[in-house]
């Protein structure tokens, strides 16, 4: 907020001989509000063991009516709480119960994230809402944002899931490596930047995870994301040898659509409502 007080203070001081600009409190402050659950939720928070000294942050938010349902991983710069205006929309669109949980390190979980760690996160997550909480006479779609793609796609093997959404995730890192080292850097720096990449993070793979998927999955992306860009989704895409299978591009959207976009997500639900129907 400072750097725009700044700002318009030069303006002010350059053009005072033929603008008079008052400047007031309301000019200073760009708040920002915490998102609010719905009251169609019944929410509950629990607290996962994950070893003798950590546990996870797991969410549980259940309708009356339920008719499915969703597992939701989050992207890596994002946590549960990140996603509240796309739980609200789920909750506007469909009638659903909805199971999150952080990471270890993300939101209140304890711990240090690693690749292997958030795969072992999700089997701890998903056998706690199977064996403790979740409806196991609906059916479970799990859905993967980002980097929660590649968590959906470990998981999607497991006997409660009957179905998954990949929502703007990457082919693999090394592919996303090679795409923001050409697109989204300029040109007169490549030369000069040298990368050491530890080759473990290579595992995160998911064109090798989605070979092996044969449950029906959704893969869908924003036209305008500049950061994993949507040619990724029609590999994942192409790469699936699942029988029923579909891509759907949002319309000037971008990486974040989910997020903070009220009318990207309100599309993404259409879609994932669209999907749901025809299984």
């Amino acid at each position: 907020m400072f750097r725009k007080l700044v700002t318009l203070s030069i303006l002010i001081f350059t053009f005072t001989a033929c603008i008079n600009q008052k400047f007031t409190q309301s000019d200073v402050f760009n708040p920002t509000k915490e998102f609010e659950l719905t009251e169609n939720f019944t929410f509950k928070r629990y607290y996962i063991p994950s070893s003798d000294t950590s546990r996870l942050e797991s969410w549980y938010l259940s309708e009356t009516n339920a008719q499915i349902n969703l597992i939701y991983l989050s992207g890596n710069a994002s946590n549960i709480r990140s996603a509240i205006p796309f739980f609200n929309e789920l909750g506007r669109q469909l009638d659903l119960n909805i199971f999150s949980f952080n990471y270890r390190g993300y939101g209140l979980s304890d711990g240090t994230p690693s690749i292997d760690g958030i795969i072992e996160d999700g089997d701890i997550a998903l056998d706690f809402f199977k064996d403790e909480i979740g409806n196991k006479d609906l059916p479970t779609i799990i859905l993967g944002y980002s980097l929660g793609g590649f968590v959906a796609l470990n998981m999607i093997k497991k006997d409660i899931v009957n179905s998954g959404v990949i929502l703007s995730s990457f082919s693999s890192l090394e592919e996303l490596q090679a795409y923001l080292l050409k697109e989204a850097l300029p040109g007169i720096i490549r030369p000069f930047l040298k990368l050491e990449i530890d080759e473990s993070i290579y595992k995160l793979d998911n064109n090798s995870l989605v070979k092996h998927n044969t449950k029906p999955i959704l893969f869908i992306h924003g036209e305008s994301d500049d950061f994993i860009p949507p040619s990724m989704s029609y590999t994942l895409h192409n790469l699936s040898p699942s029988a029923k299978k579909d891509i759907k591009i949002i319309e000037k959207a971008d990486h974040r659509m989910v997020l903070k976009n009220f009318v990207s997500n309100k599309l993404v639900v259409s879609e994932i409502k669209n999907f749901i129907r025809t299984e």
